[in-house]
């Protein structure tokens, strides 16, 4: 069952599980009967300010932008193929903001403490310091959108009814149950300090099904960086816990990003433009492992800014949802534009979302046309499937059928050399790898068929990076998040120092950093290789300070404490954030 305080949503006016609403298309009963069977049960933080509902009242309340200054009305049935990549709904005005009080919006912002600054390396921490500034920098939702949004959707009752959306695909011999939820917003910037705010937040789910007796095999829940095999679990693995037919994903604050155990949760975001650093750490952790207990989850992204979910699941259960169909449906179907405002961030994070089927560039999801390949699914067939599957006559079929294509690549890479195209000849030799490589795999197999030792895939076997929660207490004590909070504006103060005052020389500088810094937790040899890093980027700058003029080395150490005082204020209100909101505690707004 699920731990902390739970509250059972109902549908208003008690109806039923799958019961069709007003003005939607009836789907098929059998269809219907089976998402609302296995509908998904969703644990909330105590924190969060929207929850899952219909977005019929929430796009009569946006405007449709169209152009720069286009904005027309439309309702629920007017998103259809007419509406493209370039277009929006708007959600906020700048009236809403200005009708926010600042005490309301300090209130709701922020609304908990995050254990994210003692969970990363120096490094990490130094990356989202940098990551917090850049807000200030790029289109960003305006102040007091998300308070606004909060009161806007109380107002206009919009989040009255749980609403899950769904529809029944068969994707290869799968039949595959897709459900999505929509809410207001995604305040994860605002409430929880984490990446970006949107208006419009689209978070879904998977249940693939044996088609033979209609059993729950595997589940799938979107949650940020990971991808293919990691985002599913087996129905039977003991991370995942059901309630009857329905499993239960706890919903983090914010981002709505869905896990299948309640914890806090170090997630980790790329930075366009450097995925070199992949290989580079690849290459590390090969000969020299850095990376401390929490890091060693899989090569993860290529160089990560990290941030923290928290999906406790101490808030409301919603365990009955009115069940709609997205089948035929020309929200679902067509509508390529966003779901929120459009506020052109170069980074996307914090522009409305696209819709299940279309993602921010119009484009088709590969969850919504490949749920198998979406989740790596492609080759395991359900268990009716296995006893025709797994037949000595069979795979004797697949390895001819290899061999002719190792043959083949044979034959092509001696002519692959002959064009001078070095990549070409690569790919081509990687190719041929791979393929004798799965061949001798399909021998083992033939091999243990032969001797009656055929054995099932473990229901664990391929993951690879999943997510992992921080330990129950939540993560870190509160003297190492302290010191995770000073410790990038003490290097900061040390390098003003250093270049300020020419009585202070190099070699005590960098022994007082190196020793400042081996606290930080980690392993020995990542704390050692943190230390060195750092004194070799301290010596760099005080070194280079020392050609520059007097003004020169004023103005960068200026700027290092200037830095330093903006870091050890925006990690300060990370570490002491706790307002205690909660949806119980009222925003003082009456219905329209």
């Amino acid at each position: 069952m699920f731990t902390g305080r739970t509250k059972t949503i109902t549908t208003a006016g008690g109806a039923a599980i799958g019961s069709t609403p007003a003005g939607a298309a009836p789907a098929p009963c059998c269809d219907r009967s089976l998402l609302a069977r296995f509908a998904p049960i969703l644990v909330l933080e105590r924190h969060e300010l929207f929850r899952p509902t219909s977005f019929d009242g929430y796009v009569a309340a946006c405007r449709l932008v169209t152009g720069r200054d286009d904005a027309i009305a439309v309702a629920a049935d007017d998103l259809d193929d007419r509406w493209g990549a370039g277009t929006s709904l708007r959600f906020v005005t700048d009236a809403d903001r200005r009708a926010v009080s600042n005490r309301l919006d300090r209130r709701l912002s922020q609304r908990t403490s995050s254990a994210r600054l003692g969970c990363v390396g120096l490094f990490g921490r130094l990356l989202g310091a940098v990551f917090q500034l850049s807000v200030w920098l790029r289109p960003t939702l305006p102040r007091r959108t998300a308070t606004a949004a909060a009161m806007r959707a109380r107002q206009l009752e919009l989040e009255q009814d749980p609403v899950c959306y769904g529809r029944v695909v068969t994707a290869g011999e799968w039949l595959v149950l897709h459900y999505a939820w929509f809410y207001v917003m995604n305040d994860w910037r605002t409430g929880y300090g984490g990446l970006n705010d949107h208006e419009g937040d689209w978070e879904q789910a998977w249940i693939f099904c044996d088609p033979a007796d209609g059993r729950p095999i595997w589940v799938a829940s979107t949650c940020h960086e990971h991808r293919g095999p990691d985002l599913r679990r087996h129905w039977d693995d003991p991370e995942v816990t059901t309630e009857g037919d329905q499993v239960i994903l706890y919903a983090a604050g914010g981002s709505h990003a869905l896990f299948f155990q309640p914890g806090d949760y170090v997630t980790r975001i790329d930075v366009p433009g450097l995925r070199w650093t992949q290989r580079a750490r690849r290459w590390m952790a090969q000969h020299w492992s850095t990376r401390g207990p929490e890091l060693d989850r899989g090569p993860g992204p290529a160089l990560g800014i990290p941030f923290v979910d928290v999906a406790r699941g101490d808030g409301d259960a919603i365990t009955q949802w009115d069940v709609r169909s997205m089948d035929g449906a020309p929200w679902a179907e067509e509508y390529r534009g966003l779901w929120g405002a459009d506020t052109g961030d170069p980074l996307q994070a914090e522009r409305g979302p696209g819709g299940p089927k279309f993602d921010r560039r119009g484009e088709i999801r590969r969850s919504w046309a490949d749920p198998l390949g979406f989740v790596g699914l492609h080759g395991t067939p359900p268990p009716s499937a296995i006893a025709s599957r797994v037949s000595l006559a069979k795979l004797e079929r697949v390895i001819q059928d290899l061999d002719g294509s190792i043959r083949a690549s044979a034959r092509v890479l001696p002519l692959a050399a002959q064009t001078g195209r070095s990549a070409h000849v690569v790919a081509e030799s990687e190719r041929l790898t791979d393929q004798l490589r799965l061949r001798s795999e399909l021998e083992d197999v033939r091999l243990r068929i032969q001797r009656g030792r055929w054995r099932a895939t473990g229901i664990r076997d391929h993951l690879r990076d999943p997510a992992v929660p921080l330990r129950s207490d939540n993560g870190p004590s509160w003297l190492a998040r302290t010191w995770a909070a000073l410790s990038v504006p003490l290097v900061l103060a040390v390098i003003a120092s250093a270049i300020l005052d020419e009585r202070i020389a190099l070699g005590p500088a960098l022994v007082g950093v190196t020793l400042a810094l081996l606290p930080i937790g980690g392993s020995p040899r990542r704390r050692a290789a943190l230390a060195a890093v750092t004194a070799v980027a301290v010596a760099v700058v005080v070194a280079g300070s020392g050609p520059l003029a007097t003004a020169g080395r004023l103005t960068v150490a200026v700027v290092a404490l200037l830095l330093s005082a903006i870091f050890l204020a925006v990690n300060g209100r990370e570490l002491f954030a706790r307002t205690g909101w909660t949806p119980d505690d009222q925003l003082d707004v009456e219905p329209c």
